[in-house]
């Protein structure tokens, strides 16, 4: 990731509505399983980033971070986060069964490794531990935000859903999300890249975007989010999964 877009997303990240919407998905399925499990979790963030989550999960038990930039590190600590270890998602530094709940938002895009790194994630989990990650979707979608993130795929639902499967993590919800703004998504990206040829590659979160419009794909992830505690959406510009540790 650009050290740039980290700046970037510290300073957004508590306010914009993309990362709203995100929050309020994740904090739901994270708060089944701890209602399923009956107790505190113990919580890990796989490519934590600012550290954001500390602010939404810490609640729901004790919860650490696994980032290997230093960068990173740098704003979890501007947070006032300091339960944050630097290392490899693809060989994570924590022993087998140690955490009933792993998020990873917006992560297994930029490993090398994908699978390897879901396979760690079954590792450290405990038995009936649950993993809850965000990925993008649709290589279509491919703009200049995924090179400034250093993405390296994006993904379609049977391809996540056969790659956790291989690790033995058993799906309970796959969905896709950003259904609504999936269509002018494609069109506002396309037309970057095409303006953009030849510019540093740059995130969608650095375009200024009015108040009202704002407001409006707000009420949009909101709804969505409504719809999705009843039914799997059948397209979207992201996917988001609950998945368990038989």
């Amino acid at each position: 990731m650009d050290p740039k877009e980290f700046q970037v997303q510290y300073e957004i990240e508590e306010t914009h509505w993309w990362f709203k919407a995100r929050r309020r998905l994740v904090r739901r399925f994270a708060e089944q399983v701890r209602r399923e499990l009956g107790r505190p979790l113990r919580i890990l963030d796989v490519a934590c980033a600012t550290a954001m989550s500390f602010r939404f999960l810490s609640d729901l038990g004790a919860i650490r971070g696994l980032d290997i930039s230093t960068e990173t590190i740098r704003f979890a600590r501007q947070r006032g986060v300091d339960r944050i270890v630097r290392g490899d998602a693809q060989d994570m530094p924590f022993r087998e069964a140690s955490f009933d709940l792993v998020v990873a938002l917006d992560a297994f895009e930029h490993f090398p490794e994908d699978a390897r790194s879901m396979g760690e994630v079954r590792r450290v989990l405990a038995p009936g531990g649950a993993l809850i990650c965000t990925v993008p979707a649709f290589r279509a979608l491919w703009s200049p935000h995924d090179d400034a993130f250093h993405h390296l795929r994006r993904y379609t639902r049977r391809e996540l859903k056969d790659k956790l499967a291989q690790q033995a993590l058993r799906i309970e919800r796959l969905s896709y999300y950003s259904m609504l703004l999936a269509p002018p998504l494609f069109v506002f990206r396309k037309t970057r890249q095409l303006l953009g040829r030849g510019k540093e590659a740059r995130s969608d979160f650095t375009v200024p975007i009015p108040a009202f419009i704002e407001r409006g794909l707000g009420a949009a992830m909101a709804f969505e989010a409504w719809l999705l505690e009843r039914v799997d959406l059948p397209f979207g510009a992201s996917l988001i999964c609950l998945c368990r540790k038989e």
